[in-house]
């Protein structure tokens, strides 16, 4: 076999049969590229080859000319509200829009009840999202002291533990170290990654204080990049003692970045992601915007935003996950104090990410890798490492060439508003295959619901730390309701 083509051994069981056929490469417009999926696995890669034969049968084709192709993208961190508050979004509009921003795999995050703090509440939700996906997913379960008795036990089932260090919408902080470094040693002996939500609460309180009378154009004075910070140090102070694996989630400092390239270099298991709105809008934009820019953390400044765009490039900063956290606009249009925090963006992940590329703020294979198989590889999944074989056969067809106007209220996110109305985005997903199934086209999902939990490395859990007993915080005072936010 020439260097430009590739089979693999076997198919994956439970996926289809497709043969994509005359696509280009992308960025590198000028290479012909055809894929083999069969049972929903990459197991032939054709690149400037002679044409892949169809086999007939069960194998579906698809003729891709004029467009570019791609791995199907990995949003690593999402809320989509369900079960609890699927007024909001829910998993039936919340995976199509994945779909519509060339999405198909999501990891999401419950931050409203029911909480996945026991095993039996972490399998009935994963049941639950299983019958309405049209993606793949991981469900991540809730770090909090009612949780320490089923933390093995939900190991299993979870990419990782979120731990809200400081309180955002739905969830409290935490003020007591002893309180953080006892999760935090809690997660490392179940041998788990923890996925942080780093705001240092006391400084979210003392922010909250200075500015009584804040509008949403002060909300980064309220929630700090000093909160950010401290919070950052702290996690990675006790994961290092540990011997733990901590994410930071939604970093929005140049010097929270600063800090886990720092600690990387001494040897601590961490890793990053930002969001789009970290990096493609400014607190300079907030007076214009209002609420729609409340979203915790809060985003800064340019030079933040400069700052997490180096992380990109050295890959100090992994993956770009939306934090697609959606509610309806008569909330967001509430006074300051009251409005929610967080924006729904799931739907254009990858245009966002392809106008960083044509903004010459990223090169095209770092923002690729940060939504595919760097987003990947930094919650543990497997299987979603890009144009591979043996990887999941999901693909996304693009025009590189084709710009549109963003419409909130036509895209699929039950909110309807977008902090990007009326941007010009390139690269609008014209198909997606997840799987080797078309499960979006022309605007429209495609087949039924029935996405798939996403496989995630095995836990590893750690003797030396279990004989060590972890005392009984249930009803910690530590860890308190939010007071920062709607």
């Amino acid at each position: 076999m020439s260097s430009g083509g590739a089979t693999a051994r076997a198919p994956r069981a439970g996926g289809g049969d497709l043969l994509l056929r005359n696509a280009r490469c992308w960025p590198e417009l000028e290479r012909g590229l055809e894929v083999r999926i069969a049972g929903g696995r990459i197991v032939e890669l054709a690149r400037d080859q002679a044409p892949l034969s169809p086999r007939g049968g069960s194998e579906q084709v698809l003729d891709a000319r004029g467009l570019c192709a791609i791995p199907g993208l990995l949003d690593c961190h999402v809320h989509f509200r369900d079960p609890g508050l699927a007024h909001k979004e829910g998993w039936e509009t919340g995976s199509h829009g994945a779909l519509h921003g060339g999405v198909t795999a999501v990891v999401e995050v419950q931050n409203n009840p029911p909480l996945s703090t026991s095993r039996a509440v972490l399998e009935a939700r994963i049941a639950h999202v299983r019958s309405l996906a049209r993606v793949d997913f991981g469900c991540l379960a809730n770090l909090l002291p009612d949780s320490l008795p089923e933390l093995a036990a939900m190991a299993p089932l979870t990419p990782a533990y979120k731990l809200f260090l400081g309180g955002s919408t739905g969830l409290g902080g935490v003020l007591d170290r002893e309180v953080l470094r006892t999760l935090i040693r809690a997660a490392a002996t179940a041998g788990r990654r923890i996925v942080g939500h780093c705001e240092d609460e006391e400084l979210l309180r003392a922010g909250k204080q200075r500015h009584p009378d804040a509008t949403a154009a002060e909300h980064h004075l309220v929630r700090s990049a000093e909160a950010e910070v401290e919070s950052i140090r702290t996690a990675l102070e006790f994961t290092a003692e540990c011997g733990g694996e901590l994410h930071v989630f939604h970093i929005s400092t140049a010097a929270g970045v600063e800090l886990v390239r720092a600690a990387r270099a001494r040897g601590v298991r961490v890793r990053a992601s930002t969001a789009p709105h970290y990096v493609l809008l400014s607190c300079a934009d907030a007076p214009a915007l209002g609420n729609l820019l409340k979203v915790n953390p809060s985003i800064k400044t340019r030079a933040d935003a400069d700052g997490i765009l180096l992380g990109l490039r050295d890959g100090t900063v992994d993956a770009i996950g939306t934090d697609h956290a959606p509610h309806p606009l008569d909330e967001k249009r509430r006074a300051y104090a009251h409005a929610p925090s967080g924006m729904p963006s799931v739907d254009l992940l990858w245009p966002l990410v392809l106008e960083l590329v044509e903004r010459g703020w990223l090169d095209a294979q770092t923002a690729l890798a940060s939504v595919t198989e760097r987003a990947a590889a930094s919650v543990g999944v497997q299987h979603k490492r890009g144009l591979q074989l043996d990887s999941d056969g999901d693909l996304v067809l693009f025009d590189p060439r084709e710009r549109r106007v963003v419409k909130g209220s036509e895209l699929p996110s039950k909110s309807k508003w977008s902090a990007y109305e009326g941007w010009s985005l390139p690269g609008w997903p014209r198909q997606v295959v997840r799987r080797g199934q078309l499960v979006f086209a022309q605007g429209r999902a495609l087949g039924a619901a029935g996405g798939e939990q996403l496989h995630v490395d095995a836990p590893r859990p750690r003797a030396d730390l279990a004989t060590r007993a972890l005392p009984d915080l249930r009803g910690a005072r530590g860890v308190q309701p939010d007071a920062c936010c709607g």
